[in-house]
C-alpha cells in the first residue's frame, strides 16, 4: 500500500491524546463560521427580497429531503447576540459569516436602493464580534444571488452578473471596512457550479437566455410561493415538469461558464478593494475553496487521474487566482466546453488573492474512466470516483451523509499535495470549514447531545494532522 494512502494512517494519532491550544503557533486562529440562508431566518424581514434559496425552497419545496426552508432557520437574525458570546465562550477567536446580497441591495444593484436596515443589522453583528475580542471574517458571496437578478438574465450564468457583483461588494467595503480586516469573494464556487449546473442538486438554477423567456414567464411556470417553516413535498412533480422550470443553456458548458463568471466577479471585485480600499482599510481578500483528498485506486504513483481530479475540483479555482489561467488538463480534456481566459482577464485575475481558505471534509478514490457517460463536466475530466479501494476497503467512518467519509489523515495529505504542487506560489492558507454530520436523535435530552464523542474525536484527529503539516 502507498506511504500515503488514508488506510495506512493510524486509526488514531498517539498526539490527540494530549493535544492542546497551546501546541499551535502564535497567531493560529481557531474560528467558527456560518452562511446567511443557512442560519439568518428573517427571511422576509427588514427589507430583505429573496434570493434564489427562498425561491427554490418556497416554490419547489419537493427540491429538499423534508420540504425545510430557511424562512426561520437558526434565528441568527434575532438571536446574534446570544449566539456570538456563546462563541466566545467556547474559546473562538473568530466568526466567519456571510452576507446576504438581497438584505443589502434588493433590487440586486445600488440603483435600485441600499437596504439600511441590513446594513445596520449586519455592522451591528461586526460590532458584537470585535465587541466580544474576535475577528470578522466576512464572505461577499454564499450562493444566494437576489432572485431579481437570476430572472433578469440567468444570474451568475450571464458574464452581466459581474458589474453587479462588483457594485455589491463596493457598498460592503465601503460600510464595512474599516473593521473587517478579512475578506473573502466566494465560498466554493465548485459546489456553485457543479452541484447548481451539472446535477442541479444544491441549489436553484433557474436559467433564463437572453431574449429567450422574460421573468414574468418564469414566474408563470413555478409553483407559487408559500410561507411556511416547513412546506410538505409535492410527490406528484415529475422530472418533465421540473426540466420546464429550469431552463438550460447548454449541459456540456453550463457549469463552466458559471465558474468562469465567478471567478471574474472575484477578479474585479478584488481590483477593486486594492485599488480603492485596501491601502486604507488595511484588510486582506481573498477566495474560499473545496476539495477532497484524492487517492489512487491503483494504488500507483504518479496517477495521471489523481492529479486531474485536483485540477477539476481544485485547481479549476486555485490556479487562475494563482496563475490567471485554468489548469493545462483542463484547457485540454474539456478544450470543447471551457472558454479560456483572454490575456487581459488573465492580468486581471493573477495573484488575485492575499489568501486561500481551504473547506476540507472528505477523501475519495479516483481512477481512469475511458468513456465516461455524459457530456460536460463530468465527463470531460475522465476520472471515475469511490470511496473503496481495489480491495473493497473503505477510504474511511461512514457518516449519516453518503458523500462525507471521516478521513482525518486526507487533511495532512492535501496539504502536502498543495505544498508539492505549488510550492513557494501557494498563498498563506486558512482551514475555513471542517466538519462530520450525525443524525438526529430526537430522543437525546440536551444534555445527553451535548456527549458528542463523535465531533470530538472527528476535530481531534483533524487538528493532531493539520498541526503535523504545520510542523
Amino acid at each position: 500500500m502507498e506511504a500515503n494512502s488514508p488506510n495506512s494512517a493510524p486509526k488514531t494519532l498517539e498526539s490527540c491524546i494530549r493535544l492542546t491550544r497551546s501546541d499551535f503557533p502564535d497567531g493560529f486562529i481557531f474560528g467558527t463560521g456560518t452562511s446567511a440562508y443557512q442560519v439568518e431566518g428573517a427571511a422576509a424581514k427588514g427589507g430583505k427580497s429573496i434570493s434564489v434559496w427562498d425561491d427554490l425552497t418556497l416554490r419547489t419545496p419537493n427540491m429538499i429531503v423534508d420540504g425545510s426552508n430557511g424562512n426561520v432557520s437558526c434565528d441568527v437574525y434575532h438571536r446574534y447576540k446570544e449566539d456570538i458570546r456563546l462563541m466566545k465562550q467556547m474559546g473562538f477567536d473568530s466568526y466567519r459569516f456571510s452576507i446576504s446580497w438581497p438584505r443589502v441591495l434588493p433590487g440586486g444593484r445600488t440603483f435600485a436602493g441600499i437596504n439600511k436596515e441590513g446594513i445596520d443589522y449586519y455592522n451591528d453583528v461586526i460590532d458584537t464580534v470585535i465587541f466580544h475580542g474576535m475577528k470578522p471574517f466576512m464572505t461577499l458571496f454564499h450562493w444566494d444571488i437576489p432572485n431579481c437578478l437570476q430572472l433578469e438574465y440567468g444570474g451568475m450564468l450571464s458574464d452581466k452578473v459581474v458589474d453587479a457583483f462588483v457594485e455589491f461588494a463596493e457598498l460592503c467595503f465601503q460600510e464595512f471596512g474599516d473593521r473587517v480586516k478579512f475578506w473573502t469573494t466566494v465560498n466554493e464556487p465548485w459546489s456553485y457550479a457543479v452541484h447548481g449546473y451539472t446535477s442541479g442538486n444544491d441549489f436553484t438554477n433557474n436559467k433564463v437566455a437572453d431574449n429567450q423567456r422574460s421573468s414574468q414567464e418564469v414566474q408563470r411556470r413555478l409553483p407559487p410561493h408559500r410561507l411556511s417553516t416547513r412546506i410538505r413535498p409535492f410527490d406528484s412533480t415529475t422530472q418533465a415538469t421540473r426540466d420546464t422550470w429550469f431552463h438550460v443553456n447548454d449541459p456540456a458548458k453550463d457549469a463552466y461558464t458559471v465558474a468562469r463568471n465567478l471567478l471574474l466577479c472575484h477578479a474585479k471585485a478584488v481590483q477593486s478593494y486594492r485599488k480603492y480600499f485596501q491601502v486604507f482599510q488595511e484588510g486582506e481578500i481573498g477566495i474560499v475553496l473545496n476539495s477532497c483528498c484524492h487517492y489512487s485506486f491503483q494504488n500507483l504513483l504518479g496517477d495521471h487521474s489523481v492529479k486531474r481530479a485536483y485540477d477539476f475540483m481544485l485547481g479549476w479555482f486555485l490556479e487562475p487566482v494563482i496563475y490567471g489561467q485554468f489548469p493545462a488538463s483542463m484547457l485540454d480534456y474539456a478544450k470543447d466546453n471551457i472558454v479560456r481566459f483572454s490575456d487581459k482577464e488573465t492580468q486581471m485575475l493573477k495573484r488575485s488573492v492575499d489568501f486561500v481558505g481551504l473547506n476540507y471534509y472528505t477523501a475519495d478514490f479516483v481512477a481512469y474512466e475511458k468513456d465516461p457517460p455524459g457530456v460536460g463536466y463530468s465527463a470531460d475530466q475522465h476520472c471515475l470516483y469511490s470511496y473503496y479501494d481495489k480491495g473493497n476497503n473503505p477510504i474511511g467512518q461512514p457518516t449519516s451523509l453518503s458523500w462525507l467519509w471521516v478521513v482525518p489523515k486526507g487533511l495532512y495529505d492535501h496539504l502536502v499535495y498543495l505544498k508539492k504542487t505549488y510550492n513557494q506560489d501557494m498563498p498563506p492558507l486558512y482551514i475555513t470549514e471542517n466538519g462530520v454530520a450525525d443524525k438526529n436523535n430526537c430522543a437525546l435530552t440536551a444534555k445527553q447531545a451535548c456527549v458528542d464523542t463523535i465531533r470530538a474525536q472527528y476535530h481531534q484527529e483533524h487538528l493532531a494532522y493539520l498541526l503535523k503539516a504545520i510542523k
